[in-house]
């Protein structure tokens, strides 16, 4: 089975651990946990990632501007971000056309659920969302 590359990118050293642990539990699927903006670009410079989990507050380089230079990137532009908020942003969510968030805090089971979904769990398709208000269909 081929393992999927999933880029956690939580300052709140914590938070990272669970989710890096809760999703490296799944068979096939390898996380990787950093903390920062930098740490994230540096990252995917070297692997090829499957699935972003991106927090917004960040050391440095926040979410957003993390967001943007993923897209901007030939190599990311179509990898799936699924951000992860306790706040509201939903005119810069709007803004950069994002529909993929899950707000803090989460259940684990919900974030695994929208990770498969991401991952292609459902046949391939790479959205994300639910039926929760937490963000419509995805962005990837």
């Amino acid at each position: 089975m081929d393992q999927r590359s999933i880029l956690i990118v939580e300052d709140t050293a914590a938070i990272a651990e669970i989710i890096e642990t809760v999703l490296n539990d799944v068979p096939g699927y390898q996380a990787t946990a950093v903390t920062n903006g930098a740490d994230a670009l540096a990252f995917v410079a070297e692997v090829v990632v499957d699935l972003v989990l991106l927090d917004i507050n960040l050391p440095g380089l926040d979410g957003f501007a993390i967001h943007d230079l993923l897209r901007a990137r030939p190599d990311t532009a179509t990898v799936p971000i699924l951000f992860m908020t306790a706040g509201r942003h939903d005119d810069e969510f709007a803004r950069r056309g994002v529909g993929a968030y899950i707000k803090k805090p989460f259940d684990l089971d919900d974030l695994l659920a929208r990770a498969a979904s991401a991952l292609g769990g459902d046949g391939g398709v790479r959205t994300l969302g639910g039926g929760d208000g937490q963000g419509p269909p995805a962005d990837g």
